[in-house]
């Protein structure tokens, strides 16, 4: 359940920039305090919320100063839904009790940073995530990130989260991350630490390069007795066209090249998964010019047709708009916009054809004031089309909402 802003997403912004506000200098020895971050959001949607709705959200985010010119801290978030579909937490005290809370904790991370290196543990982007820059609609540069492995019971899988290490020397910057595996796993196929991902970046003079490599998963991430249904990742339980995956990682590795050319930034990335023995290339280039940035792209598939596509991105003043089309085995003509009316009033508006299918569309519209101190107040409205296959609550790219009529209130604190 999402709703129309990403409360998740603005509180793990805000603990990253609350870590790095909070991290102590060589000469900043000792605890440098807690700082703290929330937000909520309070309204009414029939078609995915059944009705009214709380989100809620704290993110807390601490730093000490160590020797060495180290600084070690922690992040994390506590997330609070509230609607019929939740389960009741109950006060044993007799005081009083909320119903239809749901309470979880994410985005816990543990780390050590200085002297041009860190380590990371716990909800926390893989190597891949750090060093891979593809081209878009790659087929085959699968590398595994964290959000692909979900953290807890729900789907039955065993990865607790990500340790990942990263070191800065001279132009190269690399980082080496696994999954951390807890638990007992019903195949007994998971150790500790498993699905090495290595990758490195360097720049030179105009030109950037990089690598990434992943190593395979044989072992299931997910029980045998999973029943996760589809339109779940492509990782746990089934994929997202509804074949079940085992949940397996494939091995993978990718290579890719950057540069800026008479202003033009022109990339080519290579990527071939060693189990299924597929590559793609892909080509892209990004031209800005004035207001407007022009980018096509090229991918060259070894196993299903060749994806291209073409997109125009243009931003002025109060005006901000996007339009593309992509083709080949990935089918997507999208045209969103918004508009800044001042006053603290901003409108936005897309459609999108999924799949080349007529009947495979999202269509939006909403408009967010500014009430000042942080809160906004919210009103949009979101259609799919008869064979729409993704989530009810993700209606949009540029910006997203709900099926459905959706009024409410949002407050960042």
């Amino acid at each position: 359940m999402k709703s129309i802003l990403l409360t998740s997403t603005a509180l793990v912004a805000f603990a990253g920039a609350a870590a790095a506000e909070s991290h102590a200098s060589a000469d900043m020895m000792g605890p440098q305090g807690v700082v703290w971050g929330a937000d909520g959001e309070f309204g009414y949607n029939k078609e995915v919320e059944d009705g009214f709705y709380f989100d809620g959200g704290l993110a807390v985010s601490t730093s000490a100063g160590m020797n060495m010119g180290l600084t070690a801290g922690l992040t994390l978030d506590v997330d609070l839904t509230f609607n019929d579909a939740e389960g009741d937490v109950a006060d044993p005290s007799g005081d009083g009790a909320f119903s239809n809370i749901g309470i979880s904790g994410s985005d816990f991370v543990v780390f050590v940073e200085g002297q041009g290196a860190a380590v990371y543990a716990g909800d926390t982007a893989t190597a891949s995530e750090k060093t891979w820059s593809g081209t878009t609609n790659m087929e085959n540069d699968g590398f595994l990130e964290v959000d692909d492995v979900n953290d807890g019971a729900d789907d039955g899988d065993f990865v607790d989260g990500v340790i990942r290490g990263d070191l800065a020397y001279g132009p190269v910057t690399a980082s080496l991350s696994f999954l951390m595996a807890d638990g007992a796993d019903t195949n007994g196929d998971l150790d500790g630490l498993d699905g090495l991902q290595f990758g490195a970046v360097s720049t030179f003079g105009a030109f950037t390069v990089g690598m990434t490599y992943q190593q395979g998963v044989s072992g299931a991430l997910v029980d045998a007795d999973d029943t996760a249904t589809a339109g779940s990742d492509g990782i746990i339980g089934n994929s997202d066209d509804g074949v079940e995956n085992p949940g397996t990682v494939d091995e993978v590795i990718g290579v890719f090249a950057s540069t800026t050319f008479s202003g033009a930034n022109v990339k080519v990335a290579y990527a071939t998964n060693l189990d299924t023995e597929e590559d793609s290339v892909g080509f892209q280039l990004d031209y800005p010019f004035g207001p407007v940035t022009a980018t096509v792209f090229y991918s060259i598939e070894s196993a299903v047709d060749d994806n291209y596509g073409v997109a125009v991105a243009y931003a002025n003043g109060p005006v901000a708009a996007t339009a593309y089309y992509h083709d080949g085995n990935d089918q997507e003509i999208g045209l969103e916009g918004s508009y800044d009316f001042g006053m603290g009033l901003t409108m936005y508006a897309g459609y999108i054809q999924n799949d080349g299918d007529s009947d495979a569309t999202e269509a939006y519209a909403a408009a967010e004031y500014d009430l000042g101190g942080g809160a906004s107040l919210i009103a949009a409205y979101g259609d799919a089309g008869d064979t729409y296959t993704g989530d009810n609550d993700e209606i949009g790219n540029a910006y997203e909402v709900n099926e459905g009529t959706t009024i409410a209130v949002s407050f960042t604190f």
